[in-house]
C-alpha cells in the first residue's frame, strides 16, 4: 500500500496533474511506523536478516552460546534505545514539540513508536535467550528460521 501510494504521487507529480505534499509527508511518516512496528514481529518470526556462516561451522554448544551472547547483546541494545526514546518522547510531550512541514504532528506521537518496539523487541530477545537456554544445544540449518527457539 506504502509502495503504491509513493508511486502513484510521483506519477501525479510528474504528469503535473496533482501536487501534494501531505501524502508525500504521510508516507514518510507511515515508512517510520512501520519499520519500527515491523521489526519485533519479524524477529519474532526468526525472519531477520542473518549470517549463520559461522554458527553452522562450530560445534552445536557453542553455536548455541553465540546464539545467547547475539541475542543478549539485542536485549541490552534494545532495552538502551527503548529507554533512550521513551525519555525523549517524554520530554518532547511535556514541552510541546511540534513537527511542522505540511503538516502539523506532535513530535512524542511518532517517538513514542520507539520506545513501544524496543520493548516488543527485548521480551522477543528474552524469550529467545530463555529458550536457548532450556533447549539442549542443535546444529544450526543453513538459511531457516531457529528451530526450537
Amino acid at each position: 500500500m506504502l509502495a503504491a501510494l509513493i508511486s502513484l504521487d510521483v506519477l501525479l507529480r510528474n504528469l503535473g496533474l496533482f501536487n501534494s505534499s501531505e501524502l508525500l509527508e504521510i508516507t514518510e511518516y507511515a515508512l517510520f511506523v512501520t519499520t519500527f512496528i515491523a521489526a519485533p514481529w519479524v524477529l519474532s518470526q526468526g525472519s531477520h536478516v542473518r549470517v549463520d556462516l559461522v554458527l553452522t561451522q562450530v560445534p552445536a554448544p557453542v553455536a548455541r552460546w553465540m546464539e545467547i551472547t547475539a541475542d543478549a547483546a539485542g536485549l541490552f541494545c534494545s532495552a538502551l534505545l527503548g529507554w533512550h526514546g521513551f525519555n525523549v518522547a517524554l520530554v518532547s510531550f511535556q514541552r510541546g514539540d511540534l513537527i511542522v512541514k505540511q503538516l502539523v504532528v506532535e513530535e512524542w506521537t511518532l517517538i513514542m513508536f520507539i520506545p513501544a518496539s524496543c520493548l516488543l523487541l527485548a521480551i522477543e530477545f528474552l524469550r529467545r535467550i530463555l529458550a536457548a537456554w532450556r533447549s539442549p544445544p542443535q546444529s544450526h540449518a543453513i538459511g531457516g528460521p531457529r528451530e526450537g527457539f
